[in-house]
């Protein structure tokens, strides 16, 4: 009977542990939707690791294009400016993400306020986020920012070089006003506004702040529409890829198979165990054989020894 009582006394403590563990799942949606301000101190939000591993990469690479434009001419914007005739002639595809970590060495404010945005929105979606999907999606806007004009140029619309990571600022935006519409901040960290109009008003200080003319605008437009596309589409359009095309998806099933399974075994001893203790409490331990016994001690050793 003793052992009886052990088993059931451990089955109770793993069904509170399963309580526990819902409830642990609703406190974390809640807590996320309280992410943005939990991470916020007076001036701003907190300096998030990718954030800050683009902001050092975007000034470093800025400072490299003023050395070179004092001294022997700005080479970094003719190989890694988005210049839709040499993608297309020269196949120097790889302009279309390199053209976003570029900025213009004639007017400051490009990239004070791309930077500026960068750190207010990028720290709090990459929190919120996490890394890996914070930089997926920053990646996939700045791309669509450069593959957008590419496009239209190809169609008679022609574009000039393309350099600035308004694209991708572009898509941050949208995301972060799509999440947090009516989240108030502080704007320049004085004025209290709405996420959803400033949001509006950094859209339109990044539009008069690029490099003029209809290039700048077709890239953020190009950003804004990739931002919106991946926030929207994204696992649905990842569901519909054939998992043999995906090394990840096929990973995850692999370890979802054997949990799946591993589950299957862990419900079917428990049932089993469940029976035997019926059976114990009704005619005690000598009702069972020897072989149920043996059973009842390895699934009490394996299944329900304490952690």
């Amino acid at each position: 009977m003793n052992q009886s009582f052990h088993l059931r006394n451990i089955l109770s403590k793993r069904r509170e542990k399963r309580k526990f563990v819902l409830r642990l799942s609703s406190d974390s949606e809640e807590k996320s939707c309280s992410t943005m301000t939990g991470i916020y101190n007076r001036i701003g939000p907190e300096l998030t690791p990718v954030v800050r591993t683009l902001l050092i990469l975007n000034g470093g690479i800025f400072a490299v294009q003023l050395l070179l434009s004092w001294t022997v001419g700005d080479y970094l914007t003719f190989y890694l400016g988005m210049t839709s005739d040499l993608v297309t002639h020269r196949l120097f595809v790889w302009q279309l993400i390199t053209y976003a970590f570029l900025h213009s060495v004639q007017n400051f404010f490009h990239i004070l306020f791309n930077m500026f945005s960068l750190w207010m929105f990028g720290s709090i979606l990459e929190n919120y986020w996490g890394g890996k999907n914070f930089l997926k999606f920053y990646l996939f806007s700045c791309f669509m920012g450069g593959f957008f004009p590419w496009i239209l140029h190809n169609v008679g619309f022609h574009q000039g070089t393309i350099i600035g990571a308004s694209g991708g600022i572009y898509g941050l935006l949208i995301a972060f006003a799509l999440i947090w519409p009516n989240q108030e901040l502080l704007f320049m960290g004085f004025f209290p506004l709405k996420a959803k109009y400033m949001v509006v008003i950094l859209m339109l200080i990044i539009a008069l702040s690029g490099p003029g003319g209809n290039i700048a605008h077709m890239a953020h437009l190009g950003g804004a529409i990739g931002g919106g596309l991946y926030f929207f589409y994204y696992n649905k359009l990842k569901s519909k890829i054939p998992a043999f095309l995906s090394l990840g998806r096929y990973l995850q099933k692999r370890r979802m198979r054997k949990w799946q399974e591993e589950m299957n075994r862990k419900i079917h001893v428990r049932e089993e165990v469940d029976q035997l203790l019926d059976k114990i409490s009704k005619s005690g331990m000598d009702s069972l054989s020897r072989k149920e016994r043996k059973f009842l001690k390895d699934a009490s050793s394996k299944y329900y020894s304490e952690d």
